[in-house]
């Protein structure tokens, strides 16, 4: 494996927002490899924890056709998010959690503000009363 194109991958991730959905295949191939054994995932997994990307799962699985959530761990943008939910979930409790957790608040309270509007405007329109169905009025002029 090259580090070239694993270096040009955080980039790629971050045009998609600081996620990306990948199939294994995809990785492996990315990889430049065929198959996905288990020394091939390892690599793989190597290559991303130095290129600073995470992925969901936290172990790649070896079938080809399986996705993972590929993010940036260390860019302000939704991977950024995606990792501290990672940390908090499968880390154990420890000096940083309640940091995490504030930090985790802030970060969605900020995104929720941003979707607030479209949100607000949602909801009123689901859950709004719908105007009763009333007969056509005849509007043409009666000789």
């Amino acid at each position: 494996m090259t580090a070239q194109p694993w270096d040009k991958l955080p980039a790629l991730i971050d045009f998609e927002g600081g996620f990306s959905l990948w199939d294994v295949e995809r990785l492996v191939r990315f990889a430049g490899s065929e198959r996905a054994g288990a020394r091939i995932i390892e690599r793989i997994e190597q290559q991303l924890a130095e290129n600073n990307i995470g992925h969901l799962p936290t172990k790649l699985p070896t079938d080809g056709t399986c996705r993972v959530l590929l993010y940036n761990r260390d860019r302000p943008n939704l991977g950024f998010v995606l990792r501290l939910v990672h940390d908090l979930a499968t880390q154990e409790a420890n000096d940083n959690t309640s940091a995490t957790v504030c930090q985790l608040k802030m970060l969605l309270g900020g995104i929720s503000e941003a979707y607030q509007p479209n949100a607000q405007r949602d909801a009123v329109a689901r859950y709004a009363p719908q105007p009763e169905a009333t007969a056509p009025v005849d509007k043409r002029v009666q000789p």
